[in-house]
């Protein structure tokens, strides 16, 4: 019997935000268990996710824990303002541009956010092949991939 790899999966930072506000939904569901995936954000990831946690005061998990128990974590290793300018034509906000560097670093099939508008997904799927959905959508294609 052939091992099936894992689908690899960048997560915006939104997506684990929910799933840290929230034990119901698809972002909790994604974040917490989904066994067929591997989760995936980046460093500049990790840094927004603090800022937003401490903006919020949430009283949960600390990130780090919820980013060692279920993300691995790629490396940008450009300037911030670099990827900005870089990967400016994929995103409507530029402050998103690290999630498509993200993204295209972690070798990912998937994009999952919240924030679709705030993405180009034909020219993320055209350059990259990468596929941006929902954590919605997201779950109902593995739905349809093991049913």
């Amino acid at each position: 019997m052939a091992t099936v790899r894992p689908i690899r999966v960048f997560v915006d930072t939104d997506v684990i935000i929910s799933s840290l506000i929230s034990d119901t939904g698809a972002a909790f569901a994604l974040i917490n268990s989904i066994n067929e995936v591997e989760l995936y954000i980046s460093n500049f990831s990790v840094l927004e996710l603090n800022k937003v946690v401490d903006r919020l005061h949430l009283q949960t998990t600390t990130p780090q824990q919820a980013i060692n128990k279920h993300l691995n974590t790629v490396e940008i290793r450009q300037a911030y303002e670099k990827v900005q300018i870089e990967f400016a034509d994929y995103v409507s906000d530029q402050d998103d541009s690290h999630i498509v560097a993200g993204a295209k670093a972690a070798k990912a099939f998937f994009l999952v956010s919240y924030n679709v508008r705030h993405f180009n997904a034909e020219k993320i799927k055209k350059d990259y092949d990468i596929v941006l959905l929902t954590p919605g959508m997201f779950l109902q294609y593995l739905r349809s991939l093991y049913t």
